[in-house]
Parts: structure tokens; C-alpha cells; sequence
């Protein structure tokens, strides 16, 4: 499978073969299109540029486009998935430069099976089950059957998820799932790793606390560009739109070193040196009047929101500077009604049964939402299985939306129920 090989022709012309498949998908197309079709269309060009590159730097072939998605094969795993990391990471530093068309998300999957070329058409069971396995995956991310990860775990160095058993469209079992994650979440994770793993000697000697500090450089900028809203305000608030401008200067590349570390005082709520004279008198020491993280406070509020531990996150900042002052207690208080939004949509959801579902419309189709044993299910069509708390933030959105206007236990939601949504989509940016 590893081996360069043509593919075979047999006596009736058609061409069969077991290859590995790539399916590429941009989130979100059509509602793209119809916001601005023209820049759409500029942008899915250029990324298909870099996906045709990336794939003849792996010796794949691109057998059809669809749209805005390709579908791709190679003789050898170990290159699919080479060129499927490239890929995503290439989208992502040029997500970074803002390029002017615009930022488009695609989606990743991979298969290995047996494939038939029958002229212009591409058939095989293969070809739907890499189909399917791309629609599960999450933006950014490269979702794999397990046939394909048991193919390259040993052989290239990567880091993959399972997700467990997922249901796809048509395909009657649900089909074991690996994820590589978003670039975005792998960075937020090393360096919560690094945070708190001080003995860890990297390659050239370095402690772990002193990569932590390497990785946090990234973390911090991850923060700037990506976290909550309210975090962006609570981090920069001191000098509001100065630092606004200094983080579009620094996600451009653009900034000094001089730059960084200031914006670095600022997010500690340190303030600059000043001259003092012995003959000055001694202030008494006031009580900071907003709420300041510093680094490793950032990247731990940053992984647990992103892993949807509110209760973590609430305990962070009540440890942290100024969180006594009215700020402090505002901010505080959104995380502990997201932990109260999290009990109570969890138990909803739980009385929703296969019987008596909770309807929804999620992506503009209607779908039932039931609690199984799996998982909660969510079937439009198609069934998919997983934690709640794992599905996009825009259908848990959606779930509690349906479960305020009627709460499957029958009972009447809470009155603050509506404002906890909002809030939740505040932070996750739905």
C-alpha cells in the first residue's frame, strides 16, 4: 500500500485498485457564495492552487472536483496523509497573512479501499466511505477511517483523536473515526501540556517550563486573534485600541520585539517603570480594579473553554489578579452561568428519548436529537453519535434553542435559559 504502483486495467477497461482517498470540502460554501460570490469563488481558486501543489509534492493524483470539494488518491497512506497535514497547514499560515479574497475552512477525510475508474466515473465502496468520513470531520481538521490510522500510526509522526463510532449517510455501521485536530486546537493543547509538565527536558536541554514559554508565544497570539470576546477586552483594555492595532500588526507579522513585549506587560496589568525618588512617599497598596491574566492563566482559560469546562474556568479567574473587583466578579459570573447552562441543557437533553425526541433545526434541516446509549444522536437523515459537548457549538446552540422552546422533561425552562445562550454563543463566536 506504501509502494508506488499504477493503477491495473482490466480486460473490460475499467481500472481497479486499492488506494488511498482524500476528500477535501470547504465549510460552508453556499452561504459563502451567497454573502459575496465573487471573492468566494477567487478564494476557493487559490486554495484549490495550493491543494493541486501539495498533492503532486506527494505524488497523488486528483481524480475529480465537485463543487468545492476534490476527490484524490495515492498509492501510498503514508503520502495521503503527509500531503493532508501539509495541506491544512499551509491554509492555515495563509489564514494568518489575511489574504485578501478571504478565509475559506475545508474539512479532511481520509480512507483506504478498493476503488473502480470506469472511464470518467470513480465508483467503489471505498470512494463513499472516504466521502462519508470527510462530512464527519470538524473545519480545519482530518478525520480517518481506522483502517487507514492502523495503516500509518507506526510510520509517520502525527496525532490523532478517536472519536469513537460515528454514523455517516448511507453507509448501514457506523464507522470508527480518528481526528487530527485544527491547528488552532493542537497549539492551545502542547501548551497546556507544557505548562504544567516542569520536569520535561526537551531535545537541546531545555526544561519544559522554558518550551512552555516558547510554545505560550503562540498561545498568546492564538488568544489575541481567537479568544472570547470578552477575554480580547479583558486582556487589552488598558489601552484598547492601541492593543487592537498591535495584535493586527502582529497576526500580520509586522510586530517588533519591543512590541511584543509590551503588549506582554499590558496583559499582565504591568505598568512601565517610572524614576522614584527616596524622597517620595510610599503609597499604600490599592486594589487592582479590573480583572488581569497572565500568561499561563490565558492558555488554561483558553483549553477549557475551548473544551467546554466552564467550572474550570470560573476557578481560574477567581484565582486570578483583580478578581474581587467588578470586573472581576462580571466576568466570573458568565462562566458560572455557562456551568449552570451546561447542568441544565445536559439533563434536558437526557430526558429526550428515540421515542419522543427533542426536534431541531440544525443547518437548516429538522433533526431529531435523543439521548442513546452511544451518546446523544442526531438524526436528519443521517445519524450521527457522539457527547454533546463534542458536537460544533453551533448545534449544541441549536439543541438548546429547540430545548427553551420545549424542554423535553416537560418542565418550563429557566428564566435566565435564553440569556445563558447568549452568552454562549458570545464566547464560542456561533
Amino acid at each position: 500500500m506504501d509502494e508506488q504502483a499504477s493503477v491495473p486495467q482490466t480486460q473490460t477497461g475499467e481500472q481497479r485498485t486499492l488506494a488511498s482517498i482524500m476528500f477535501t470540502d470547504v465549510v460552508s460554501f453556499s452561504k459563502h457564495s451567497a454573502i459575496n460570490e465573487e471573492r468566494t469563488y477567487k478564494a476557493l481558486n487559490r486554495d484549490f492552487d495550493l491543494i493541486y501543489r501539495a498533492v503532486a509534492d506527494h505524488n497523488g493524483q486528483v481524480l475529480n472536483t465537485m463543487g468545492d470539494g476534490m476527490m484524490v488518491v495515492f498509492m501510498s497512506a503514508v503520502q495521503c496523509v503527509q500531503c493532508a497535514i501539509a495541506i491544512q497547514g499551509e491554509l492555515y499560515r495563509q489564514a494568518l497573512s489575511k489574504p485578501e479574497d478571504g478565509i475559506l475552512q475545508h474539512r479532511l477525510g481520509l480512507h483506504v479501499g478498493d476503488i473502480i475508474l470506469n472511464g470518467k466515473n470513480t465508483m467503489g465502496d471505498g470512494v463513499n466511505q472516504a466521502a462519508r468520513i470527510q462530512a464527519l470531520a470538524r473545519p480545519e481538521s482530518i478525520a480517518m477511517s481506522k483502517e487507514f490510522h492502523d495503516l500509518v500510526v507506526n510510520k509517520t509522526p502525527f496525532k490523532a483523536k478517536y472519536l469513537g463510532p460515528l454514523r455517516a449517510k448511507n453507509i448501514p455501521d457506523a464507522i470508527p473515526i480518528y481526528e487530527i485536530s485544527p491547528i488552532d486546537d493542537e497549539i492551545r493543547q502542547r501548551a497546556a501540556e507544557a505548562l504544567f509538565t516542569p520536569q520535561a527536558v526537551t531535545t537541546d536541554g531545555a526544561t519544559g517550563r522554558r518550551g512552555a514559554v516558547i510554545i505560550l508565544a503562540a498561545i498568546l497570539l492564538l488568544a489575541l486573534a481567537s479568544s472570547p470576546l470578552f477575554l480580547l477586552k479583558l486582556s487589552k483594555q488598558a489601552a484598547d485600541q492601541k492593543a487592537r492595532e498591535n495584535g493586527k500588526r502582529f497576526k500580520e507579522g509586522k510586530s517588533t520585539p519591543e512590541e511584543l513585549l509590551a503588549m506582554g506587560k499590558r496583559m499582565r496589568g504591568d505598568k512601565p517603570n517610572e524614576p522614584t525618588s527616596n524622597n517620595s512617599p510610599v503609597s499604600p497598596p490599592v486594589a487592582p480594579t479590573r480583572l488581569s491574566l497572565n500568561a499561563s492563566e490565558v492558555a488554561d482559560v483558553s483549553s477549557k473553554t475551548n473544551s467546554h469546562d466552564y467550572v474550570g474556568v470560573a476557578e481560574v479567574l477567581r484565582k486570578a489578579s483583580g478578581a474581587e473587583s467588578d470586573e472581576g466578579k462580571a466576568i466570573v459570573k458568565k462562566y458560572d452561568d455557562l456551568a449552570a447552562f451546561q447542568k441544565w441543557l445536559n439533563t434536558e437533553v437526557e430526558a429526550a428519548t428515540e421515542v419522543s425526541p427533542l426536534l431541531t433545526l440544525i443547518e437548516g434541516t429538522t433533526a431529531k436529537v435523543y439521548l442513546a446509549k452511544d451518546g446523544v444522536v442526531i438524526d436528519n437523515g443521517t445519524q450521527t453519535v457522539r457527547n454533546l459537548w463534542d458536537y460544533k457549538e453551533i448545534t449544541i446552540a441549536a439543541i438548546a434553542e429547540a430545548v427553551v422552546a420545549k424542554p423535553p422533561s416537560g418542565t418550563v425552562a429557566p428564566t435566565d435559559a435564553v440569556a445563558w445562550i447568549a452568552t454562549f454563543k458570545d464566547i464560542h463566536k456561533v
